[in-house]
């Protein structure tokens, strides 16, 4: 049983103010010198998850770019989504690591 005051139920809360898509799209992030190739696990206004071959310091201040392929949106091209954020979580998820960060800014960009 979950409850809040004046509300019970069996459903989990969801802490997060922000709905996730589940989107696996292609990824570059850029963590200081270090530049990785990845895909998305999830996205929302917030937050990225990340499913990643290498391991990186909760903490870190990253640059990423997301390449949304114009049949996913309905769109006549390609959109690039480019940002900043914080890598807040990094767990270890079936040989890869699964890698969460916050959104600080983003911008699209038509590629």
């Amino acid at each position: 049983m979950y409850s809040l005051p004046g509300v019970e139920s069996d459903i989990p809360l969801n802490m997060r103010g922000a709905v996730r898509f589940p989107l696996k799209l292609p990824v570059t992030l850029k963590s200081g010198a270090q530049e990785i190739h990845a895909e998305t696990h999830d996205i929302s206004a917030a937050g990225v998850m990340f499913n990643l071959d290498n391991e990186v310091a909760i903490g870190s201040d990253i640059e990423f770019t997301i390449s949304i392929p114009a049949d996913v949106i309905g769109a006549p091209n390609d959109v690039l989504v480019s940002g900043a954020g914080r890598i807040i979580r990094c767990d270890p998820d079936d040989g890869k690591q699964s890698v969460a960060a916050i959104i600080d800014e983003y911008r699209f960009e038509r590629s």
